[in-house]
């Protein structure tokens, strides 16, 4: 009975390598999607976004299954907000969107992130990024590659429908409501 116990941990520990390693590979996409989106290759942009999204959704699955904290886990949301930053200067590079605006906003964001504590800072960093890549990649008639963009956010979005609900959504609300507060 100890040897199931300890082989269970053992695949917990697992789990959480696993974890790190995703949020690592994030990173890599996130300073990856600066000279891809600046080279106008929409399909590979988008391709590594959807790539981060499924890494999130994954990573976030195997810290929660995994035997303690993971060593990245605090720098979790830290990546996930690099991540719509790369995507931000990546059309910044590209020429798309203008330097004084996509600078301006990733600089805005991730220093109110920083300073506030404010997830729904990185959130909306996140979303202008995600948001721009989902534009350029329908602008640029990439239907297939959109579709395939859409279908992993309505698969994440089902599966994690109660944590949107439940955390994402209230985080979000509350981090904008707390700026207003402030003022």
């Amino acid at each position: 009975m100890g040897d199931r116990s300890a082989e269970g941990a053992a695949e917990r520990d697992l789990l959480g390598l696993a974890a790190d390693g995703l949020t690592l590979s994030r990173l890599v996409v996130a300073v990856a999607l600066i000279p891809v989106l600046g080279t106008r290759r929409t399909v590979l942009g988008a391709a590594l976004v959807g790539s981060a999204w499924m890494s999130d959704f994954l990573d976030g699955r195997a810290a929660r299954a995994s035997s303690g904290p993971t060593r990245m886990g605090g720098a979790d949301l830290w990546v996930d907000t690099l991540v719509g930053a790369g995507a931000m200067l990546g059309f910044v590079a590209w020429g798309w969107v203008p330097p004084v605006v996509g600078i301006g906003l990733v600089v805005l964001l991730i220093g109110a992130f920083a300073a506030l504590r404010n997830e729904a800072m990185s959130m909306l960093l996140q979303a202008t990024g995600y948001g721009l890549v989902l534009w350029r990649t329908w602008r640029d008639g990439h239907a297939l590659v959109l579709l395939g963009l859409l279908a992993v956010i309505a698969t994440i979005g089902i599966v994690n429908r109660r944590i949107f609900w439940e955390r994402s959504l209230p985080t979000f609300l509350g981090g904008m409501a707390s700026l207003f507060r402030r003022s």
